[in-house]
């Protein structure tokens, strides 16, 4: 859960809804699922909405880690998923 002020894409201006989508864009197909988020608070939370409050800082970051996801790449999803569990157990981090 983020500390901070985010921005979902429901409220979004125009410019940050289509650094959204512009970034599902890149993601996988598997990646388009919905997943219900498990914060403390009950709300909806994302790493991804944890940098709405810059757009360019938050297209830069997620893309980048969309290449990371590439298909094309030799771990498979569940070994990236495996690995970003145990980043984020390690940060005290509940994404």
């Amino acid at each position: 859960m983020t500390w901070l002020s985010t921005i979902p894409y429901e409220q979004a201006d125009p410019a940050l809804r289509q650094v959204y989508e512009q970034l599902r864009a890149l993601y996988p197909a598997d990646y388009a699922a919905e997943v219900p988020s498990l914060t403390r608070d009950g709300k909806s939370d994302s790493v991804v909405a944890a940098h709405s409050l810059i757009p360019e800082a938050m297209w830069h970051m997620m893309a980048g880690y969309a290449v990371l996801l590439r298909p094309d790449l030799p771990l498979t999803r569940r070994q990236q998923e495996m690995i970003a569990t145990v980043v984020s157990a390690q940060n005290e981090c509940s994404y």
